[in-house]
């Protein structure tokens, strides 16, 4: 009898975990398709916090493989999304001047993407998100490895070979970041950020005449861009064709009358320029101050500029007064380039860019 009532017993209790283990996939399959019905309108924090939540009460419960499985990437899909949210918001805040509200917001914004990576580690957009992040933070580093996860991840998403670019080119491996733009534009030949990019890390290899040909491309793409053209412009200084930068200097102030860059490279070649048809003391001098109260007062070329430009006018008291407030605001090489100009402008002499033949050379043209 013993024996007879426990089996009764064991079997009694089987059959009631059996029941409840059905009813607990039951119930977990109604929150997962609560959870995803809320995807399909989804836009705010709290949206985002909803599904998180409804997901993780599912989790809670005996889920069987495929609603494990499907749990996983639709709770990891909420927390992308939520700190994406998370990332608009800090954006606000900074745009507030909310500082404090806007590191809050970003350290939010990757705890939940990398909460995302571990629900989820086929979760690209995760990965590159995360890789923004530390990014900002200036992990560049770490940064680097989020973005090659996502080109192994999604070797045609475009995005993840430029910012790749961006992060290389910080760290001075330049022909490593030519590398990841041109793959960029290749998935995305009408990406003028990517071309542009390209062009600046050419420029560091001093690569003059392919960076010219990117600047060229770039403003092909994105005309009416003042910037493009003021790229454009600094290479062909950098090649010493002249009368081309001062072209593309001019007509990007046509563009727009608030670009700080564009008076502050006009002043440059008006103040520096070995050839005296280039030289303008009047204009120089009304470019480079414009450019100052532009960029601010504490932009390094600018005062570079402008002291430049009161030594052509032969105002070298204010020319060495000026660039002494750069030597104050700039460190390593900086430095020494300009307590150079500071001993020229004291002795009473302007600053003249030297002549060389190799960058005419590199452009393929003739000295004019």
């Amino acid at each position: 009898m013993q024996r007879t009532g426990y089996s009764f017993f064991w079997l009694w209790a089987a059959s009631l975990a059996f029941v409840s283990s059905g009813l607990g996939q039951e119930n977990a399959k109604q929150l997962l398709s609560a959870a995803y019905a809320k995807t399909k309108d989804a836009q705010t924090v709290d949206d985002f916090h909803a599904i998180i939540d409804l997901c993780q009460q599912a989790q809670s419960l005996d889920l069987t493989p495929a609603s494990s499985k499907y749990s996983k990437q639709l709770l990891s899909w909420a927390l992308n999304r939520r700190g994406e949210a998370y990332v608009e918001q800090a954006a606000g805040a900074l745009e507030g001047g909310d500082a404090d509200r806007a590191a809050d917001l970003d350290k939010r914004a990757l705890a939940d993407f990398e909460a995302a990576i571990k629900e989820d580690p086929t979760r690209w957009k995760a990965f590159h998100n995360r890789g923004v992040s530390k990014a900002v933070a200036g992990e560049y580093e770490q940064a680097v490895e989020d973005f090659s996860k996502v080109i192994e991840l999604k070797p045609d998403y475009a995005n993840a070979w430029f910012n790749r670019g961006e992060i290389r080119y910080e760290l001075a491996q330049h022909e490593q970041a030519i590398d990841d733009y041109s793959k960029a534009i290749e998935l995305d030949p009408t990406d003028a950020s990517a071309v542009t990019s390209r062009g600046h890390a050419r420029v560091q290899l001093k690569q003059l005449a392919a960076a010219l040909a990117d600047y060229t491309r770039a403003i092909e793409l994105d005309r009416g861009n003042a910037d493009a053209l003021v790229n454009r412009g600094d290479a062909y200084l950098a090649l010493q064709n002249w009368s081309e930068a001062a072209a593309d200097y001019r007509q990007a102030i046509a563009l727009d009358e608030n670009s700080g860059r564009a008076y502050r490279s006009a002043a440059w070649l008006m103040a520096t320029c070995p050839d005296h048809r280039f030289r303008n003391v009047e204009i120089g001098v009304q470019a480079a101050e414009r450019a100052v109260q532009l960029l601010g007062a504490e932009d390094l070329e600018a005062l570079d500029a402008m002291a430049a430009a009161y030594a052509n006018a032969e105002r070298f008291a204010e020319a060495a007064e000026t660039v002494a407030k750069a030597i104050k605001l700039a460190a390593g090489k900086d430095v020494d380039v300009l307590t150079t100009r500071l001993e020229l402008y004291s002795t009473d002499k302007p600053y003249r860019l030297p002549k060389t033949e190799t960058a005419l050379i590199d452009a393929g043209t003739e000295s004019r």
